[in-house]
């Protein structure tokens, strides 16, 4: 989800990270044991199934060790959903506006049709308002699109082809783009093909051609 944007949507929960590999082998595999475990749990049953307890029983790792590595289970369910979450990438900078906003709705479009991130984002959508580390992950990636839109949008405005005022309102942008988008992937009434890329752009830029101050 590399040109211009990327994304790997596969579920990295059980392949350690560099602070990961920087553990002690034994600690690693058991710090990874708990993490593929945990989001098979989640891909399987939902945010009711990723428990401790369930954890435990799939993984084979002491409760007390599950909590050495994380404090409480929303702990947990936040590192596994940002170990699956796809990572937007900045849109190449010589690309022209046209293009750049063609390829963000084609990852938009990519990160749906991937199996685990589709299975995962329901999940997601459920937990997005609860307190605690799980409302600072949604943040998270919420700042992280919020940038990358920002960047393809200068273009637009740069260009001429869009007003400045659409930089008032990037998370409207965002939700304006990937929202038709979200309900296609979710439904799958939609094919998520070039038609529908086609036509969420257009829409797009009718309603802010429409929508810009006088």
């Amino acid at each position: 989800m590399n040109v211009g944007t990327s994304s790997d949507t596969r579920c990295d929960a059980g392949h350690p990270s560099t602070v990961e590999r920087a553990m002690d082998p034994r600690v690693a595999r058991t710090h990874d044991a708990v993490m593929q475990a945990a989001a098979d749990l989640l891909l399987e049953g939902g945010p009711s199934a990723l428990t401790v307890d369930g954890v435990v029983a799939r993984s084979g790792v002491a409760k007390s060790t599950v909590y050495r590595h994380w404090a409480t289970r929303d702990d947990l369910v936040a590192a596994v959903l940002m170990a699956c979450a796809p990572k937007l990438e900045p849109v190449a900078a010589d690309l022209p506006f046209a293009e750049a906003l063609r390829q963000l709705v084609e990852t938009f479009m990519a990160i749906l049709r991937d199996e685990h991130w589709n299975r995962i984002l329901p999940s997601l959508l459920l937990l997005k308002n609860e307190a605690g580390p799980l409302a600072e992950l949604d943040e998270e990636v919420q700042e992280q699109q919020h940038g990358i839109v920002d960047d393809v949008l200068r273009r637009g405005v740069d260009e001429g082809v869009l007003p400045s005022s659409v930089l008032d309102e990037v998370d409207l942008a965002v939700a304006l783009l990937s929202g038709p988008l979200l309900a296609a992937g979710l439904s799958g009434v939609v094919p998520l093909d070039d038609a529908l890329a086609d036509r969420v752009i257009a829409q797009f830029l009718a309603g802010q051609q429409a929508t810009a101050p006088a």
